[in-house]
């Protein structure tokens, strides 16, 4: 059954206007209504800041933490969570030195494998600890289930949720749903097996991928069905930002084999503090035309799609008792629509494939669980996490700041 948003994005766009003065800032909420535990996002060029730790305090006296992060195309950004912004708001903050050593970690990344053992085929064996490199450099021949990498590949997570991607020929990403707002990955998968897959105090993986996309992952259409990232030279993954407000992890694909043409390509997915939201982003190094993500196909699920009228953004989403615990789960993918090439499906997945510009694309991915802490019961929830997150993306465009030249140094 296809159902659509029942909200109008238009009367709901979130607008904010970023005004930099001297020491302080003001953050506009043009829209008529309230945001609630969201990051902000400002271009460093546009702050006045150099080497150094840095701060953000509000009228309420709470001091959070700015850190600077970049994107894929390298631009550098700061960012820094806002509680609440009113409908209809002026917000204004102050920029300040120094630490925010007690605000908690609310993102991580790692990516950790074994040391102390040895390879018996493609299979890991022996006695072993873990070291955390955040940093790996894989050969195309590496396959599933060595037991080398833990939990197979990188992870990444929120206090809403956690997902992971598998580091071999299958790279298809799948979900921690968390029961908590705590960081549990680096407890997940120390016993070296896959023990994450029973329900512990924190949660557990919640999904079961198989052959097809699980959630967000990266693909290539070829007129009949999505094909995934596996025939490849290498791949190189690293963890450029592990921070308490965002968190990332980085890939490059060398060598992608699709029917005899190969590329490289970069991805970079980003978390932040307190969203269920993964942003994806992808820079092939030549020109391709049929980038793909999806959502696995469950025959107890409902197949949701955004009203395609209005907004920069729409979703298509499935709700049901999806998950490996047999519990109501929500996926959703949030794709551009400038980039829609076509919506459209395999044996596997519900499919989205997407037209680069100059070779980039991105998209975010978003899950939730009814045992989640903060639970998403049923779809009438579900449909309202949608909305919220299609409303903070269509609203991004809207985020205009100052001119530099307003600006006074802190220093």
């Amino acid at each position: 059954m296809l159902k659509f948003s029942r909200i109008l994005v238009s009367s709901l766009l979130l607008f904010f206007f970023v005004q930099v003065n001297s020491q302080t800032f003001t953050v506009n909420n043009c829209s008529n209504h309230e945001m609630k535990d969201i990051v902000v996002e400002i271009p460093v060029r546009n702050l006045p800041i150099s080497i150094g730790n840095y701060a953000v305090a509000s009228k309420d006296g709470s001091t959070v933490p700015l850190e600077i992060v970049s994107n894929l195309k390298g631009n550098q950004l700061a960012v820094f969570p806002v509680k609440c912004l009113k409908p209809r708001s002026s917000n204004v903050f102050l920029l300040l030195k120094g630490n925010t050593d007690e605000y908690p970690k609310r993102t991580y990344a790692e990516l950790a494998h074994k040391i102390g053992g040895q390879f018996n085929g493609n299979t890991y064996e022996g006695g072993f600890s873990w070291v955390k490199p955040n940093y790996m450099k894989v050969p195309g021949t590496f396959r599933d289930h060595a037991y080398y990498i833990k939990y197979e590949g990188p992870g990444w997570e929120s206090d809403k949720v956690g997902y992971r991607f598998y580091l071999d020929q299958r790279n298809a990403i799948d979900v921690f749903g968390k029961k908590t707002p705590g960081i549990v990955l680096p407890g997940t998968g120390i016993d070296g097996y896959d023990s994450y897959h029973n329900m512990s105090d924190w949660g557990m993986d919640n999904m079961k991928v198989g052959k097809a996309l699980g959630i967000g992952s990266i693909a290539f259409w070829d007129g009949q069905k999505a094909v995934r990232v596996e025939n490849r030279d290498s791949a190189v993954c690293f963890i450029p930002t592990d921070g308490k407000i965002r968190s990332q992890v980085n890939t490059t694909y060398y060598g992608w084999d699709v029917g005899g043409n190969k590329f490289n390509l970069k991805s970079l997915i980003s978390i932040d503090a307190g969203s269920r939201a993964s942003h994806m982003e992808l820079q092939a190094d030549k020109y391709v035309s049929n980038l793909t993500t999806g959502i696995i196909k469950n025959n107890d699920t409902e197949l949701l799609k955004s009203d395609y009228n209005t907004g920069d953004w729409a979703y298509i989403a499935t709700f049901g008792k999806q998950s490996l615990n047999n519990d109501n789960m929500g996926l959703a993918v949030f794709y551009k629509k400038k980039q829609l090439k076509m919506l459209t499906e395999d044996d596997l997945n519900h499919l989205v494939v997407l037209t680069p510009e100059n070779g980039y694309v991105e998209y975010y991915f978003m899950a939730t669980w009814e045992l989640e802490w903060q639970p998403v019961n049923n779809i009438t929830d579900f449909m309202n996490a949608l909305d919220e997150e299609l409303i903070r993306l269509n609203g991004l465009s809207y985020l205009k700041v100052s001119e530099k030249k307003d600006i006074k140094s802190l220093n």
